[in-house]
């Protein structure tokens, strides 16, 4: 089973990895969603939001922006990140599991797929 965790503003991406306060995360099962659960994650230091996603599980973050300290943390503990992302999040997630995430309409304004992700 594959754990999804994408940080939500509304019903959007949060724009801000490091600063949201909830988190939504995914269940899934041979491409397909099996149940999720939401996350409240407010004054929580990033090192309190790693161990968070370690305890559940969560195998990928999909997210927009990150700071590059955040990011070396979740590379230390071997969640995979996909950053740059921007959109509502039923449509990220659809993407995702189709395994075409990597569609324009869901870049963060700037962001240059070929520049290394974190």
């Amino acid at each position: 089973m594959t754990k999804i965790a994408i940080p939500t503003f509304q019903k959007r991406v949060s724009p801000v990895f490091d600063t949201c306060k909830h988190m939504l995360v995914i269940n899934c099962k041979n491409g397909s969603e099996v149940g999720r659960e939401s996350i409240f994650l407010d004054n929580m230091t990033l090192n309190e939001r790693c161990r968070i996603f370690e305890n559940l599980g969560v195998s990928v973050i999909i997210c927009g922006g990150i700071s590059e300290a955040f990011g070396k943390i979740l590379k230390r503990v071997k969640i995979e990140l996909t950053n740059g992302i921007a959109g509502e999040v039923e449509d990220v997630l659809s993407a995702y599991l189709g395994g075409c995430l990597d569609t324009p309409k869901f870049y963060m304004p700037g962001f240059n797929p070929n520049d290394e992700r974190k």
